[in-house]
């Protein structure tokens, strides 16, 4: 029996994929409708165009990755993502014809269906995964039980133990624990909390990604899709000034570190930034979900849409090799939960659903045959967790914000550190996950001494390739 935790497109596609080859699979999952893919917006990133190939996906890919990707999963997923596509439409999901540029791509290669293909995909795998009887549980995990470093199965928080020898996390990331976000309450990094308690390694837990342009209206966050400006919308600030370009070449097509903090730069000098949605061609039957949205608060194409950049995803996590499998015999880790080495220190756009097909349709070739991770490509911290000060998830997403946000100094760095060095990181809570998860990224982004992708510092504002390598966690 393998049991999947997480319902979004890496859970999904491996539950539907096990099931599919014969095993026998049950899902559980903290809240159906809760990680990043029933919101994404974009799409998923393949070389499928006539003028496109693997290799220069992945060349665009490692340029992104701003030299800490590793290079055999870039070139082991881009060449397995049009396959993934395909056994995805094999199962009946429908792509839209076009292809879409983002930010970072050299080609367009980015698949959509409507302007919220995340949701699209997950309502498709949802169905087959009731078509194929597979066992849905709704609730949250709270530990892993192991035993001599192999996994036994899992404790549920109203289940109790569920014995499994094959535990699949997909549970995502840990976005939502910074005030500004896209992300859903749920995503508060359980998966990796879990995990590191358990013995597995956690690295690259210094590179949050913050997309640039997350919008508020009366209350309501919406994501403005990369696609909007690969179709032709621009960003302006309180001037009319279309700044893009004064901070990268490519201007409101750079890569989203650059752009985020482009913006913010923007915002600390007073200005308010907005989206110009005015040069999109066809707009409202390319974005369908988004003129609804505007047209809900009384605005259209023609408005200017005010923007910020927000939280939006883990570049790192619990460390796997192609396989999935982490250092605890048993235990795999798929998607935005997982760190491949596919991002390096900055994700291109749309390559996180493309992640998380690749590793969820093929995992079915690895569950019987375990090799295990083998790492030796940087310096290892060893940490133990501690009883102490509870803090609120709202605590944690101010300090954050503030101290582990889009530029980074040493001083706001400490600050976060000694608040979580006092936080309790044994708990089975959410809280307490959250604390642990915060610390491990303060304390890995105070230890780089050099900016970059997403991790910038003002006080290490050039990159030293004598950090070529990554920082990992192992728990005390």
């Amino acid at each position: 029996m393998v049991l999947v935790i997480g319902t979004g497109i890496a859970g999904l596609s491996a539950a539907v994929s096990l099931k599919k080859a014969g095993l026998r699979v049950k899902v559980i999952t903290k809240k159906l409708t809760g990680g990043s893919t029933y919101i994404a917006k974009g799409g998923l990133a393949a070389a499928v165009g006539k003028d496109d190939s693997p290799e220069i996906h992945a060349k665009d890919t490692l340029i992104v990755g701003d030299g800490l990707c590793d290079e055999k999963a870039v070139h082991y997923v881009t060449k397995e993502a049009p396959r993934a596509v395909e056994v995805l439409e094999s199962w009946g999901f429908k792509f839209a014809d076009d292809l879409r540029l983002e930010g970072g791509h050299s080609r367009r290669r980015v698949l959509h269906k409507t302007d919220e293909t995340g949701r699209d995909i997950y309502d498709f795998l949802m169905t087959k995964l009731k078509e194929l009887e597979v066992p849905l549980l709704e609730d949250r995990v709270v530990s892993l039980k192991v035993s001599d470093e192999k996994v036994e199965g899992v404790i549920a928080e109203r289940s109790g133990v569920v014995y499994d020898d094959k535990i699949v996390l997909a549970t995502g990331g840990y976005a939502y624990l910074f005030k500004y976000t896209s992300n859903q309450p749920t995503n508060v990094g359980d998966g990796m909390a879990i995990a590191f308690k358990a013995g597995a390694l956690l690295s690259a837990m210094e590179f949050v990604q913050f997309h640039p342009t997350v919008t508020s209206i009366d209350g309501e966050v919406f994501l403005l899709t990369e696609t909007l400006r690969g179709e032709g919308a621009i960003l302006v600030n309180s001037k009319g000034e279309r700044f893009a370009f004064k901070y990268h070449e490519k201007g409101e097509l750079a890569p989203r570190d650059v752009l985020s903090r482009a913006i913010y730069s923007e915002l600390l000098k007073g200005e308010r930034v907005y989206m110009d949605l005015t040069k999109i061609y066809d707009f409202e039957r390319k974005f369908p979900v988004l003129n609804n949205f505007l047209k809900r608060h009384g605005l259209s194409q023609s408005s200017k849409i005010p923007v910020f950049p927000g939280a939006h995803f883990v570049d790192g996590g619990v460390r796997v090799n192609l396989r999935g499998e982490t250092n605890v015999k048993g235990l795999y880790a798929i998607g935005e939960v997982s760190d491949t080495g596919l991002h390096g220190a900055n994700r291109l756009a749309s390559n996180s659903l493309a992640e998380a097909l690749v590793f969820g349709v093929n995992l079915p070739s690895f569950i019987d045959k375990w090799e295990g991770l083998y790492v030796d490509d940087g310096d290892v911290i060893e940490l133990g967790l501690r009883n102490g000060n509870k803090f609120s998830i709202e605590e944690i997403r101010k300090t954050n914000w503030e101290n582990v946000g889009i530029i980074r100094n040493e001083e706001r760095l400490e600050k976060a550190v000694f608040v979580y060095s006092s936080a309790d990181t044994c708990s089975l809570d959410e809280e307490a996950n959250a604390a642990l998860v915060s610390l491990l990224t303060a304390i890995a982004a105070n230890t780089r001494k050099e900016s970059r992708g997403n991790h910038f510092r003002e006080d290490f504002p050039q990159r030293d390739d004598r950090w070529k390598k990554r920082i990992y966690f192992k728990v005390k």
